[in-house]
């Protein structure tokens, strides 16, 4: 389940070209007091739950900033090797923590190193160094991972005066307090970092970080579709394509009453191509988490979601997601996000009929599949049709 995307022999070779970097990084690391600077970032664990590992990302660049931000990233045109680069020079330095405890004295230091609009300058106590790289498809990747024992702000820590809002009120409701952050234009990466180290809601605990980052796509994606659901339907078929980071993504915008369904192929070598099963929702939405696309579903919708916003008008969307040798090592979910937004920001191709969009799509096509065998809402949108012509 879920998409295989790692090209295994290829993130070994990234990994030897950055061997110096990540030596260099954790030979400072093993000197056990260390200064640097976090971007901020974090990096909260599943396993094990609820007792977590709840890490601060480090680095010895004051320019801490730049090694997480994916929006700037995409927008200056950064390549799958430069940032698996930066992010392969980064120490992940954690501390195992309790989710129900998020006001503990470690938590609090975190909590507030989150928050922050800009890096910042910290001091730690590593205890042990794992010299092991972290690769995951959902979150971001890092070079080492360290045992914390210490963790010290060397700086007071700048709050937006949203986040500080969502921070002090403890009456407000984790969904309240995200759709209020995303609406005052507080960045979702920076959503999901707050929530996830028990930042936002009533009864606050910590959150993985993976949990997070799908959180805040799919509450403020649901909020999106309750808005949408009131416009009138779109007048023309539209088409959108575009690559960003190794991923290819066709849109077919269909005027009809809202539905969404994420198709996923991948090419791992150039030579082996695979097509997997997509997840959908209808008009009523969907009752169970996505099995085959995990979060690359909810982040994609949310970008689709802010196009039709903008657009003004209903529609059924089909996404097809093609994963090419370029993406050869996963980057975390923000890719597709940010990959979806760039593609969706510029003008649409529009077409009269489903047929000409249809055939637009396919001669799009990196790998060819059957769309219409394949798609859930475009033989949905058949069935009706069909029925339709019955009554």
């Amino acid at each position: 389940m879920g998409i295989r995307v790692i090209n295994v022999k290829s993130v070994y070779e990234e990994l030897k070209k950055n061997k110096s970097v990540v030596n260099k990084i954790t030979n400072l690391a093993k000197k056990g007091d260390i200064e640097g600077f976090t971007p901020p970032s974090t990096l909260i664990g599943e396993f094990n739950y609820p007792k977590v590992s709840v890490g601060i990302i480090f680095t010895t660049d004051q320019n801490a900033s730049i090694y997480d931000a994916p929006k700037f990233w995409v927008k200056n045109g950064f390549d799958v090797l430069k940032i698996f680069g930066l992010r392969s020079s980064l120490v992940n330095a954690k501390n195992n923590v309790d989710v129900r405890r998020p006001g503990d004295s470690y938590m609090q230091n975190v909590a507030l190193a989150t928050m922050s609009e800009t890096d910042l300058s910290i001091e730690m106590k590593i205890s042990k160094v794992i010299n092991r790289p972290m690769i995951s498809k959902d979150l971001s990747p890092h070079g080492v991972t360290a045992d914390l024992s210490m963790f010290k702000l060397n700086e007071n820590v700048r709050i937006n005066k949203n986040v500080e809002k969502v921070y002090y009120d403890k009456d407000l409701k984790a969904i309240e307090g995200m759709l209020y952050l995303y609406n005052n234009k507080i960045a979702d990466d920076k959503i999901s970092k707050i929530l996830s180290v028990g930042a936002i809601g009533v009864k606050r605990r910590i959150v993985p970080t993976k949990w997070a980052i799908t959180a805040v796509d799919d509450t403020v994606g649901k909020s999106m579709i309750e808005e949408i659901r009131s416009y009138p339907i779109g007048k023309e078929f539209a088409v959108k394509t575009g690559t960003v980071l190794g991923n290819h993504y066709l849109f077919l915008f269909i005027p009809d009453i809202w539905a969404f369904e994420l198709l996923e192929t991948w090419n791992r070598s150039g030579n082996e191509v695979f097509s997997g099963e997509g997840d959908y929702e209808l008009y009523d939405g969907r009752k169970e988490y996505v099995k085959n696309t995990a979060g690359a579903y909810y982040a994609i919708r949310l970008a689709v979601l802010e196009k039709i916003k903008e657009m003004k008008q209903q529609f059924s969307v089909l996404v097809i997601r093609e994963i090419t040798p370029d993406y050869f090592a996963p980057l975390g979910v923000w890719v597709v996000r940010e990959g979806a937004r760039k593609v969706l920001s510029g003008e649409m191709n529009y077409f009269d009929n489903m047929e000409i969009a249809i055939k637009n799509v396919k001669d799009m096509l990196f790998y060819p599949i059957n769309i219409l065998g394949k798609s859930k809402v475009l033989q949905h949108r058949d069935r009706q049709t069909k029925l339709v012509g019955l009554i």
